[in-house]
């Protein structure tokens, strides 16, 4: 378990991360520091836009196996 501090749009967080998840996202965390509105908007649809385009995958994988 991994205890972090972040300071994001001035608002200071601690929270715990399992180690294994913290080695996952630690590029985005590190994003985040420091981050302007602008780059969190950015952030964000990017991330959605990855897990958009996964659902979208799996939804066409499971048509072809009908």
């Amino acid at each position: 378990m991994k205890k972090i501090s972040l300071n994001i749009l001035g608002e200071k967080f601690e929270i715990n991360l399992e180690n294994e998840f913290f080695e996952y996202v630690k590029e985005d965390l590190i994003k985040l520091q420091n981050s302007t509105p602008k780059e969190l908007l950015f952030l964000i649809l990017e991330k959605d836009k990855k897990e958009y385009e996964i659902l979208k995958k799996i939804e066409n994988f499971g048509r072809e196996g009908e």
